[in-house]
């Protein structure tokens, strides 16, 4: 059938409608049942995914995204951090193009920032890149890479042209370029192979869920994949290593349950040199073991989980940095500083920054500027906001076990930063815990806390998707709203896990 995106965006609502009613009434069903409307659920889920087609999921591949990724990882010696837009700009030209109307302009990028300028610049740049980088042989290479990307293969278009040389560069972490230079050897042609890895990083996870936990949790946990907002793009096959980092961090949290925290903190810290704010999963671990220092009380546990995490932090970022050199971990820090600056904003961007100023309206697709001002300027409330929640949190899971401190990391994740809407596919976390709370409980445990959070999760992707089909021009209206319904559940979940506190309740493991 291969239906559209927005087809499948539709369904997708009625099917989070679905994951709603079930995670409240999953106590009240026998267990059979239970499990057997969440294996249909989750087979309609995956076959709507791939569009009920065969395309997505074996043709397909995205090449805005590969350009990125995979034509920078590969010419990383060449092109650095900088000089990827100016390069196919030349190779476009020298192949009788521009191929799509490229319009005025490229986003430029140097050591003071991101500044729009004529394509002329590009083509003088890029020329200079040619001449002073790149053998012919390898110029050559890159040409023939970029052009079948570019030319070849389904997907872009004038639009996504112009839009992709506006855009804000290669951003991968030298850890990241470090890891995928190995595979990123194989021809162009062969470049839907390479999508198969994130299946595979996705599919360890489950992997890991079911050993930690159980296969019905681990059913849940691949519903998430498929009714997520957050996995609409890059679309799971379509791009290269986009979700290492947060297989990582469920398989870190898999061996936090299975009271394996050094192995946790080197799987962690590997996660963090890939995307850098996975560093975040450690707030609830450090509340948790600050405040039994304060109470006299010494978590072993997180003390080896600290351990691995500088282990792994050290051995990748170290490696990293002999293979590629300072300068190239110096630039990338530059660049990402400057890109999240708040004039550098969009509307793909999510968190507590962009809910605060937003009022309910219907907002056009591109995030106003003078939505960017009051972004910059309500900086000391949202942090005064970030941290009281924060106390608030840390001291609600004090007494839980390691890897549900740890699967929290994602609410000050939302509230400190202003990621792309699709990294918020960390949610994962969030949805193990309470998928694990509701299907395997913990002698004593209230499940009704768990049921509660995977419907809140759940009614949260279905507002989603309900916003991008009814509204799609408006995706300020969706990143707002989005904001709001995130800090809600943060609320609920801070408050509901204070009163636990304070109730007789079975502790952490032993630590």
């Amino acid at each position: 059938m291969d239906v559209t995106r927005t087809v499948s965006e539709g369904y997708k609502i009625w099917l989070c409608g679905g994951a709603v009613l079930l995670a409240l009434a999953w106590a009240w069903i026998p267990a059979r049942a239970a499990r057997g409307l969440l294996t249909a659920l989750l087979a309609i889920s995956a076959a709507n995914y791939c569009r009920f087609g065969v395309k997505l999921p074996f043709e397909r591949v995205d090449s805005y995204d590969l350009i990125h990724y995979y034509l920078n990882a590969k010419y990383f010696d060449e092109l650095g951090y900088y000089d990827l837009y100016p390069a196919c700009i030349v190779a476009d030209h020298e192949a009788k193009g521009p191929f799509f109307p490229e319009g005025k302009a490229f986003m430029d990028q140097d050591d003071l920032g991101h500044h729009l300028r004529p394509i002329s610049v590009a083509i003088e740049e890029g020329q200079k890149v040619k001449a002073e980088k790149f053998t012919p042989e390898r110029w050559a290479q890159f040409s023939h890479d970029f052009l079948f990307l570019q030319r070849n293969v389904e997907g872009l278009s004038g639009e996504l042209w112009r839009q992709l040389i506006q855009d804000h560069g290669f951003n991968g972490t030298t850890v990241w370029v470090l890891q995928a230079l190995p595979f990123v050897q194989l021809p162009v042609e062969y470049i839907k192979t390479l999508g198969y890895l994130d299946c595979i990083w996705l599919g360890a996870a489950l992997a890991a869920v079911v050993w930690a936990w159980d296969g019905t949790t681990a059913l849940w946990a691949a519903l998430f994949l498929m009714l997520t907002y957050s996995c609409r793009w890059p679309t799971i096959s379509w791009a290269l290593f986009r979700y290492d980092y947060v297989s990582l961090l469920v398989i870190a949290m898999a061996c936090l349950r299975k009271g394996r925290p050094v192995l946790a903190g080197i799987l962690t810290g590997w996660s963090t040199t890939l995307r850098m704010f996975p560093a975040m999963w450690l707030f609830g671990p450090g509340a948790k073991g600050f405040i039994g220092l304060a109470q006299r009380k010494v978590h072993k546990s997180l003390l080896r989980l600290a351990l691995g995490f500088a282990i792994g932090v050290v051995a990748w970022q170290g490696a990293a940095t002999v293979v590629l050199g300072v300068d190239a971990v110096r630039t990338h820090y530059e660049n990402m500083t400057d890109h999240n600056k708040s004039e550098n904003l969009s509307s793909r961007r999510a968190g507590l920054a962009l809910a605060l100023p937003f009022r309910g309206d219907l907002l056009p697709k591109a995030l106003p500027e003078s939505e960017k001002e009051v972004v910059e300027q309500q900086k000391p409330i949202r942090y005064l906001v970030a941290g009281v929640f924060m106390l608030l949190m840390g001291w609600g899971l004090r007494n839980r076990r390691d890897e549900e401190v740890f699967s929290y990391g994602f609410l000050p994740f939302f509230m400190l930063t202003t990621a792309s809407y699709y990294y918020y596919v960390t949610r994962w976390t969030l949805w193990v815990l309470h998928a694990g709370g509701l299907c395997k409980p913990e002698v004593g445990e209230q499940r009704w806390r768990h049921a509660a959070g995977l419907a809140m999760l759940s009614g949260i992707e279905l507002f989603s998707n309900w916003s991008e089909v009814t509204h799609p021009d408006h995706r300020v209206y969706l990143i707002g709203w989005l904001g709001w319904l995130l800090f809600g559940y943060g609320v609920v979940m801070a408050g509901w896990l204070i009163v636990e506190s304070h109730r007789k309740l079975p502790a952490a493991a032993p630590t």
